[in-house]
């Protein structure tokens, strides 16, 4: 796939897709009209920043934290509920990205590579409170930075650091290995129950291009 060189273009082609989003919202929770829209916006963010790109895999996860309306158990309300948060939290990360095409185009990009936000997590003892605070992190590396920011011993958490990041690293890969997951799963299932279904929703996001 061609990347899209013309930052002016690809400011507008995200500022299309913004403007169908009131649409989505009145449609079914995660039906035909918001899966060819999510589909066509992720494919419109590689031709921009590339193929698996940090800036691909935040849209993907945006408003999926705490979200688990996409079980059959749910009720209506509560899928309605969750897709309305999910799509405006996608919303919210597609205005970002505008600003930083803005930025770029002016002259002072300043957005993550794959390999600068492996980086951030380099030294996740001392930059925790940073991570928290930061607007350029995805969703998941918040939620694996606020799990680690709650635990105090340090055997616990050299612990909990290697299995999450090992986790991370196999999601955001371009066919996650399932019997990867599942150790790592296994293990934080035993962990706490509150931190699995912390890291649950991320799974489930991407469980269609886990390989068996």
């Amino acid at each position: 796939m061609s990347r899209i060189e013309d930052l002016e273009a690809a400011k507008q082609l995200i500022e299309m897709q913004l403007k169908d989003i009131d649409s989505i919202l009145t449609k079914v929770p995660y039906g035909l009209e918001y899966t060819f829209w999510e589909d066509f916006t992720a494919r419109i963010i590689d031709r921009i920043y590339g193929n698996e790109s940090s800036q691909r895999h935040g849209f993907e996860q945006a408003g999926r934290e705490g979200c688990f309306s996409v079980f059959e158990s749910y009720s209506e309300h509560q899928r309605r509920e969750d897709f309305i948060e999910i799509v405006n939290c996608k919303k919210e990360y597609l205005e970002n990205l505008i600003k930083d095409l803005e930025n770029r185009l002016r002259g002072s990009g300043t957005e993550l590579t794959a390999e600068e936000h492996r980086e951030v997590f380099a030294d996740l003892s001392n930059n925790l409170e940073d991570i928290l605070k930061s607007e350029e992190v995805s969703p998941l590396d918040r939620t694996i930075a606020q799990i680690l920011s709650k635990i105090e011993d340090p055997s616990r958490f050299t612990e909990a650091r290697s299995n999450l990041l090992e986790l991370r690293d196999e999601l955001l890969k371009p066919a996650p290995s399932w019997a990867v997951l599942r150790e790592h799963m296994v293990w934080l299932i035993l962990f706490g129950k509150k931190e699995f279904f912390s890291i649950l929703p991320f799974i489930v996001l991407y469980v269609r291009k886990i390989a068996d």
